[in-house]
């Protein structure tokens, strides 16, 4: 396989020192996805030698700039979405390496596609997602309103299934360096597993936190999400069947037309995964399916109707 050289130049001196692309191409963990991270790079800096001069001369604007050409070249939304991935983990190396102060690539500045309102199967098209958050944010009880957007975004970006979210401990909530991690001890594997918090899902859950101390509830140990329902279940914790019939609830309130459920949350974290450019084996990881089959089946199925046979028949 070529490899990308990183030519000594400028303040490079770090990188001299540690090789960082050197370290990010060798410490994937798999060949096909080491050719992958070469191909992208290459294609967008137009050669196998990209010197430092060239990585610190990148702006956002380029990126843009690039995104742009390439959907104007009919490059599918994913192909797009893999490839300004491939650039935001490259440039993270270089920002930790020191050779630049800000990712360029980062996606405050630089927008992927977004999908269309119809997605597939079992996931929640991108406008019922909307309105469903929408009817959260009218709730009028300020700390059900909290506690809702941040089981929201936990069933979202975490992709949990109903019964981790309900077994959910503020204990379980640490920090590993600058990233915040959710234990879950038990598991459908039955072995304990991390997922990784977005900082969306960390802020909702701090508002929460902030919520539950105001209204006099303890927030340090104990259940993440309890009830506050007004019988003997109030401030206990929340049952999976309860975290089901509250996404009913807003889904109703929404005017979504379908049986919606706490499970499909978790399928819509995969569809939005696989459109936004994340790897197979990333969105097996994320989501913790024992078997990658599970995990493909989701590709196959938005393969198989982007390019279906019926779409080649013509009657007259």
């Amino acid at each position: 396989m070529a490899s990308i050289q990183v030519l000594p130049a400028g303040q490079g001196a770090v990188l001299r020192k540690t090789a960082p692309l050197d370290q990010f191409l060798a410490g994937q963990l798999s060949e096909r996805t080491r050719r992958a991270y070469l191909t992208d790079l290459r294609d967008f800096f137009g050669t196998e030698k990209v010197t430092l001069d060239m990585v610190q001369s990148v702006t956002f604007q380029e990126i843009i700039a690039y995104r742009n050409i390439l959907a104007d070249n009919q490059y599918k939304r994913t192909t797009i979405n893999r490839k300004l991935s491939s650039l935001k983990s490259f440039f993270k190396v270089m920002v930790a390496a020191g050779v630049v102060v800000q990712n360029p690539a980062d996606s405050s500045l630089v927008r992927g596609y977004r999908v269309d309102g119809t997605m597939l199967g079992k996931a929640i098209p991108n406008d019922a997602m909307e309105r469903i958050l929408q009817a959260i944010a009218a709730e009028g009880d300020a700390l059900r309103r909290a506690r809702d957007t941040a089981l929201f975004y936990v069933l979202m970006y975490g992709g949990l299934r109903r019964s981790e979210a309900a077994r959910m401990d503020w204990g379980h909530i640490h920090q590993q360096d600058q990233f915040h991690v959710l234990e879950l001890p038990e598991t459908k594997s039955g072995v304990t597993q991390d997922v990784k918090l977005q900082p969306e899902v960390v802020h909702f859950l701090q508002e929460y936190a902030l919520q539950l101390r105001r209204c006099g509830y303890e927030h340090n140990t104990g259940p993440v999400f309890i009830s506050l329902s007004r019988n003997s279940s109030h401030g206990k914790r929340l049952t999976d069947q309860s975290i089901n019939l509250i996404v009913k609830r807003y889904a109703r309130l929404a005017g979504v037309p379908r049986n919606v459920t706490a499970h499909m949350f978790r399928h819509t974290c995969c569809t939005l995964a696989i459109e936004g450019g994340a790897r197979p084996a990333q969105v097996q990881a994320h989501l913790r399916h024992k078997d990658l089959k599970t995990t493909m089946r989701y590709y196959e199925n938005r393969d198989r109707l982007r390019d279906n046979a019926s779409d080649y028949i013509q009657l007259g």
